[in-house]
């Protein structure tokens, strides 16, 4: 897996009247060619999710369980939330047990949000075991060690 990022300038009626356009990112091992476009100030392309992923809180592994939850939210149109439900693994396996779901709701005009939560032991969180969220191609991982503080 590689990373690439850039950043396209111009005012936005320009970049309206000139869409589509084209993302290429090469590597020694493969590359990738994304169409990207400028909805405008505020926007999110149709079918993009943003997606955001929260640690379990400290506070409550201090409970009488010893268990706290990770948070995933995505933020997108109805239709790209649709079309990408929330999928949980714990150090890569399929998680079921402990998922509690939430949503779509609207945020906004256009912009809805779900959330997921799945349960984490503090024996788990403390072992370094790694959980992913995905939802469509976006995926985020925490752990223990991936935290700071």
């Amino acid at each position: 897996t590689f990373l690439a990022a850039s950043r396209l300038g111009m005012e936005l009626e320009e970049g309206k009247s000139r869409q589509p356009f084209w993302c290429h990112a090469r590597h020694a091992k493969g590359g990738a060619s994304v169409q990207v476009y400028n909805p405008g100030p505020g926007a999110l392309p149709p079918a993009s999710l943003v997606l955001t992923l929260r640690p379990p809180s400290r506070e409550e592994f201090q409970g009488p369980y010893r268990n706290s939850t990770i948070l995933c939210q995505i933020r997108g149109s109805r239709r790209g939330l649709g079309s990408a439900p929330i999928r949980w693994l714990r150090n890569g396996a399929p998680v079921r047990d402990g998922v509690a779901e939430e949503g779509p709701v609207a945020e906004g005009p256009g912009l809805f949000v779900a959330e997921s939560r799945v349960v984490v032991t503090e024996a788990e969180w403390e072992s370094g075991v790694v959980f992913t969220c995905q939802a469509g191609e976006e995926m985020r991982n925490t752990s223990k060690a991936m935290e700071c503080g």
